[in-house]
């Protein structure tokens, strides 16, 4: 499990801060988180382009088959709950050293909101939708 994987998996148990789930695209299984961006290092942020603070909240995607990575097409949106209108994310395709890929998207927090995330993969030619809610905070 390359670096980001294992920082990932180790932030599951800072349960206010952040939601995780899976899927299946296929045979394709799609892990997916959320979080705040200051959970990251510096030197991670810094090597991988992403912006680092407490005003930012992050999603992160990885698909895996077989125990291999798989490359996708990720799209989104986030809002409040209960603003109709979804702001649009843009994600970031992040290639490690070990030649994991994973799909991160930033977006403004405003404290104690909780997010309605609407995102659609393409994963060899299946189009699969995931809507999920999840409250991104910084820690008090």
């Amino acid at each position: 499990m390359g670096r980001i994987g294992l920082l990932l998996l180790s932030m599951c148990f800072a349960v206010q801060a952040m939601a995780a789930g899976a899927t299946q695209v296929g045979g394709t299984v799609v892990n997916y988180n959320a979080f705040m961006t200051n959970f990251l290092s510096p030197e991670i942020t810094a090597r991988y382009g992403l912006q680092r603070s407490d005003q930012l909240g992050a999603l992160n995607f990885n698909l895996s088959k077989d125990d291999q990575k798989i490359a996708s097409t990720i799209k989104g949106t986030y809002r409040e709950t209960g603003d109709k209108k979804a702001k649009p994310l843009t994600f970031k395709q992040v290639i490690n050293d070990q030649g994991a890929i994973d799909y991160f998207a930033q977006f403004p927090v405003q404290p104690a909101k909780v997010y309605v995330f609407a995102i659609e993969l393409k994963v060899n030619g299946e189009t699969k939708d995931i809507e999920f809610s999840q409250e991104v905070a910084p820690l008090q």
